[in-house]
This record gives C-alpha cells, sequence and structure tokens, in this order.
C-alpha cells in the first residue's frame, strides 16, 4: 500500500523495497502514511493483547477445572470416611493399611471389573482390612466418574461392600448370564499362565452362582 502511495505521489513506481527519503513527498501523503503506520501498530498491539486476555481466561478455566475436581474428591473421600466411622470397627483397624498401596487403580480399559473386584476382595483380606473399611478403601481405587456413581447411594447403602459391588457390576452390565456365558466360552490367552485361566475361570463361576442365588449342589444341578 505504501509503495503505491509512493507511485501516485511521483508518478513512478517504486523499485523493490527501495523508499524514497520523506523529503521527496508532500506533506499530506507522508502523514497519511504515518497514520496508516500506526494504525497497523496499534492492530498488532490489540491482537497480542487479545491473545494474551485469552490465555489468561484459559488458564483460569483450567485451574477452576482442576479445583472442581479436587473438591470432588474430597467430598466422595469425606462421605467415604462418614461411611466408615459410622460402621463399628474393632480398635486395631486404626492402624490398617492403605489397599491403595498393594494394587493399581482400577482401569475400566485394560481390567474387567468382577475380575478386579475379586482381586481387591483377596488383597483386603491378606491386609486384614475389616470389611467394614472396603468401602473407603475401594473408593480411593476407583476413577472419578465410579465414585460418584457409589456416592450417589444412601448412606445405609454406601456402608455394605455386597451393595457397592452390585452397583458396580450393574454399572458395567455384569449380569448371572454375561458370568455363564463369561464361564462356558473363556480362553486363556497366549503367554497367559494356567493359574490365570483358573482364577478368571472360578470368579466367572461364583458370580454366575451367586447371582442365581444358588446356595447348594440341587440349585446347581438345576442350572
Amino acid at each position: 500500500m505504501f509503495h503505491s502511495l509512493l507511485a501516485g505521489i511521483h508518478g513512478t513506481k517504486p523499485c523493490g523495497n527501495q523508499l524514497p527519503s520523506a523529503g521527496g513527498f508532500d506533506r499530506l501523503a507522508w502523514r497519511n502514511y504515518e497514520e496508516e503506520f500506526a494504525k497497523g501498530q496499534l492492530d498488532v498491539i490489540v491482537q497480542e493483547r487479545d491473545g494474551e486476555i485469552a490465555q489468561a481466561e484459559l488458564a483460569r478455566k483450567e485451574r477452576e477445572t482442576e479445583r472442581a475436581y479436587e473438591l470432588e474428591k474430597l467430598k466422595i473421600a469425606s462421605a467415604a470416611d462418614t461411611v466408615s466411622l459410622n460402621s463399628t470397627r474393632r480398635e486395631g483397624s486404626r492402624n490398617r493399611r492403605e489397599i491403595k498401596h498393594l494394587m493399581q487403580k482400577f482401569d475400566s480399559q485394560n481390567t474387567e471389573i468382577s475380575l478386579y473386584l475379586t482381586l481387591f476382595e483377596r488383597q483386603a483380606k491378606a491386609a486384614g482390612i475389616e470389611e467394614e473399611e472396603w468401602v473407603s478403601q475401594l473408593i480411593s481405587l476407583l476413577p472419578l466418574d465410579l465414585a460418584q456413581i457409589i456416592i450417589k447411594e444412601s448412606e445405609e447403602q454406601m456402608r455394605e461392600y455386597t451393595n457397592v459391588k452390585k452397583v458396580l457390576l450393574d454399572r458395567f452390565k455384569m449380569r448371572p448370564e454375561t458370568f455363564r456365558i463369561k464361564f462356558t466360552q473363556h480362553q486363556r490367552k497366549q503367554g497367559a499362565l494356567w493359574k490365570e485361566l483358573v482364577f478368571a475361570l472360578q470368579n466367572y463361576f461364583d458370580g454366575w452362582i451367586e447371582g442365581l442365588n444358588v446356595k447348594d449342589f440341587k440349585g446347581l444341578k438345576e442350572l
């Protein structure tokens, strides 16, 4: 634009990037150029400022989201502690081991919920953790979305691990028929240990008969 302005003033076409000195312009043309240049610089400053404001706003929202997440976790932990305190516990359970240090957190992408809960129960028993403490211990191993499902249950329901277990199994549609199909169709994966196959089959079988409330051999024969 500036080159065109020069050409209009002098009746010549500017060559390359070389600009004639200001002495060859009339004052009005030079003033117009200065105004255009100042406007351009102002636009750059405004754009940079808008970018800084947008980044600051994004950072603020991220901090608020993080605080909200931490607050929700604290609420869940507080509710779990309330359930734990309202439960009957032995004196020695105050010095219980934290199961979150004994096993990895649940990952629904890589672990099946029924197998994970069975492993959790075995670890809790091996660590000497009272069953009244299992709910609060389990919540510490669950992602936020699953912990929120549990926390929405009534306090009475949350006291019982069996109720919480049922809620989680229902969430992943692990019903008696699902366990039956898995029990009859499950095969050992290549490279897996035989004891891993036995563990999985035992888990599926237990889930199948427990879901149907089978208590004796007669009920088992009627399956």
